[in-house]
Parts: C-alpha cells; structure tokens; sequence
C-alpha cells in the first residue's frame, strides 16, 4: 500500500493535473482541487472561482487527512516512504483564486492549512455564497476542525459575507452548523424561501467562576437571517452537546 501511494505521490510531483478545455494550469506544485464556474450576469465577471491544493495530494491521502489530522505522523506509518517525502517537503498550504475569462488571477489568497474545499448555495436573492472551508482537523481535542467562511462574487468583486460576532463556523466535537429553510415572514407578510445558518457553540460557563469544579458548560444556538446582509440571535441554555448528539431543532430562536 505504501509503496502504491509514493508512486502516485512521485508522479504527482512531476505532472500536475491538467487543467479543464479553456481553464487556466495550476502554478507548479499545485493542482485545481475544485473549480466552479462564474456567470457575468450574476457575478459581474465570467471566469471562476479555483481551490488549489498541492499536487502531491492523492485522493486517498486526502481521504485519511480530511477532517481528521493535518499531523502527517498521525496518518502515515512510520515507514511509509511517503512520509520522508513529506518531511523533506512539507505540504504547501491551499490558495483560493478567482480567475477572469482570460485566466488571469484577480485575487489570490491562500490558507494556513494544505487541505480546504468550496460549495456554492445560493442562500439569499442575489449572488450565490461560496462556503469557504479550511481543515484544521488535529485528530484530538474538541474544537478543531473545519473553518468555513461565507463569500460572494459580486460585481466581479471577491468579498466576505460577514456573520455578526462570529469569524468562522466550526464544524468541531463541540461546535456545529447547518442550512435550514427560512419561512420567517416577509413585509409583505407571506412566508420566506431563504435560507437560515444554524450554529451550535458548546463551551464552559466563563460567567461562572465555579464552572470547573461543577462541570458547567453553555450551548449558543444562534440563528442567522439574512436581510440586506446576516443578523443573528442568539438562546444560551446551560447544558452540554457533542456532534454524537441529536440536533437540537426545537431549542433555536
């Protein structure tokens, strides 16, 4: 099995993946992990939006690190040819770019972890959101994990989509979210079709100076409307969840 992935890990490193009919190559090193295209009527520009990652990532190494290590000694046997590879030259950190129609790069910015992804929803009227994920999986501990940030192309622009009070969702053993259907009423009275972010923050009870010795945790469950931009509310019960447990439906505001 070693031996199969340093061969695909070698092979890698002398042909990056060919780029699409009409997609711009990836720089040296790197391959279009996901690329989505753009529409000018709704994103301003005509090109797309790429996720590189280094192209010495197999999918099946991909497969054992995603969501569950960025610590390479925690995925390779000690001797895995693979891992000598990687220690000599570690995993170059993953870039978002939005390219224009002729290929050029119109932003380049890149993440403080080698593995991350991009799905489009279209959560409001308007341009779609790109979810924006970097894996800061570290294998133990209760709130690493995936960081997703919220984006939009709009007038040919690359910009954030702010959530209040909040700079990523985590997707974590003690932090979780997801996109439910919004029928919260309109002006006009009728129910919505948007869509709502639901967010679930479990954490000690910091206002309480006892909160070690009795064990005294919070659940945020914090719900975000958009209406020309995210606004959220938020209920803290006292209590504990984990992402074994059920998902609190009921419980948001």
């Amino acid at each position: 099995m070693a031996s199969i992935r340093t061969a695909l890990c070698l092979l890698a490193l002398a042909l990056a993946a060919p780029a699409r009919a009409g997609e711009p190559a990836a720089p040296d090193g790197y391959a279009i992990h996901r690329s989505l295209a753009l529409d000018p009527a709704v994103n301003g520009i005509a090109g797309s939006v790429q996720l590189l990652e280094d192209s010495r990532i197999t999918p099946t190494l991909r497969a054992e690190m995603w969501q569950q290590t960025t610590d390479l000694d925690l995925v390779l046997s000690e001797g895995d040819p693979l891992r000598k590879i990687l220690a000599k030259a570690p995993l170059k950190n993953a870039h978002l770019r939005l390219m224009d129609a002729t290929g050029a790069v119109v932003v380049d910015r890149s993440f403080d972890v080698p593995l991350a992804d991009i799905e489009r929803q279209q959560l409001h009227d308007g341009a779609p959101t790109f979810l924006v994920s970097g894996d800061h999986s570290l294998g133990v501990g209760s709130y690493a994990g995936l960081e997703t940030s919220l984006m939009v192309v709009d007038h040919g622009q690359l910009r954030a989509e702010d959530l209040p009070d909040r700079a990523v969702l985590v997707s974590s053993l003690k932090n979780a979210w997801r996109i439910v259907d919004d029928t919260t009423p309109g002006p006009d009275g009728k129910p919505g079709t948007g869509k709502a972010i639901q967010v679930i923050a479990c954490h000690p009870n910091w206002a309480n100076p006892a909160w070690a010795d009795q064990q005294e945790f919070v659940v945020d469950l914090t719900t975000y409307r958009y209406a020309a931009g995210w606004h959220g509310t938020t209920n803290n019960p006292i209590g504990f969840w984990e992402s074994d447990q059920a998902w609190p439906d009921d419980q948001f505001p």
